[in-house]
């Protein structure tokens, strides 16, 4: 009997699989090695990459070398939200979590469909890991500069000698943080121009959410592109009445939200209908943040028409 799903709990240094067949669950704990993947496929000639799909849990960046392997090996990867599989362990009466019972959640859901399709692109996107170290930079300079600040207000004596390195030490972390944007923009792509057609995005920004998003196709609707940015209002039902809370899920990519937040942020300055929409919406008595997220919501709508479509956005 062929192994159709393949579940893997990944850990720093082991990886813990699961797979069904007429007995049940079979489990294998092996080294996160390339040797042992190897040792395992040859000693499960039942897992082949015509018959199973490999299900992994996205964990930081330690499922990636995992991923990696499977799909050049022409297996067929999702990846699964943790948060996805944390709700369903506490669905169960026990709530107990086992890396061998994760693995088993894992292979479970993917069987039920959860999960995303991951490319060889998704997995060595260089000028994505570009783009995030960049952003990670920048954050760390504007944190860099709070403290500087801070010591300027405190006047504490003797310290401008440090104050100087400190200048110099974020000048160094901008530099550096520029340089990384300009090496993952030097080829524009056809999706990043079509994005930057879009009131709000320049260069950088309409790379990272490129890159962030992948493939328009492998959505099925802006309903899951919204729900994969993590923009979707958290719903709430009790008998016939159903209402949204006002907050976002937050259950995506948050470098992909934080980006939307900016080109929100700067389009309601200066293109006429989303500062007129955004206006409304304060005028409604939502909050600065609350319209942009709402704000962010239109341009995720406006990104996928412009994508899928292969045309550039026109203003009214």
């Amino acid at each position: 009997m062929d192994i159709s799903i393949l579940g893997i709990d990944v850990a720093s240094r082991k990886l813990d699989l699961a797979w069904s067949d007429e007995s049940g669950f079979q489990h294998a704990t092996v080294d996160y090695t390339t040797e042992a993947l190897d040792a395992f496929l040859a000693s499960h000639p039942s897992c082949t990459a015509a018959a199973t799909t490999v299900g992994l849990e996205s964990t930081g960046d330690y499922h990636l070398a995992a991923s990696q392997y499977f799909i050049a090996a022409g297996f067929a990867v999702r990846l699964l939200n943790p948060i996805l599989t944390k709700h369903y362990t506490r669905l169960t009466i026990r709530g107990a979590k086992t890396d061998v019972r994760d693995a088993e959640l894992i292979c479970r859901l993917v069987a039920d469909g959860h999960g995303t399709s991951l490319s060889w692109h998704d997995v060595t996107n260089r000028p994505k890991e570009l783009l995030r170290l960049s952003q990670h930079l920048t954050r760390v300079g504007a944190q860099l500069k709070q403290r500087l600040g801070s010591t300027w207000r405190k006047q504490i004596p003797d310290t401008k000698r440090i104050e100087a390195k400190l200048e110099r030490l974020i000048g160094r972390v901008k530099k550096l943080s520029d340089e990384l944007v300009a090496e993952a923009t030097k080829n524009q792509s056809v999706e990043e121009r079509l994005i930057t057609s879009i009131p709000g995005f320049g260069t950088k920004l309409a790379a990272l959410v490129h890159h962030e998003l992948g493939e328009i196709s492998r959505f099925r609707n802006v309903r899951a592109l919204l729900a994969y940015a993590g923009l979707e209002p958290r719903m709430r039902q009790s008998g016939a009445r159903l209402n949204t809370t006002g907050r976002i899920s937050k259950r995506g990519s948050a470098e992909l939200r934080h980006a939307l937040f900016i080109a929100a942020n700067v389009a309601c300055r200066w293109e006429p209908e989303l500062k007129a929409y955004y206006q409304m919406k304060r005028a409604q008595g939502r909050t600065h943040v609350e319209a942009l997220c709402i704000v962010s919501r239109k341009l995720l709508r406006r990104i996928n028409a412009v994508l899928r479509e292969r045309r550039p956005y026109l203003s009214r």
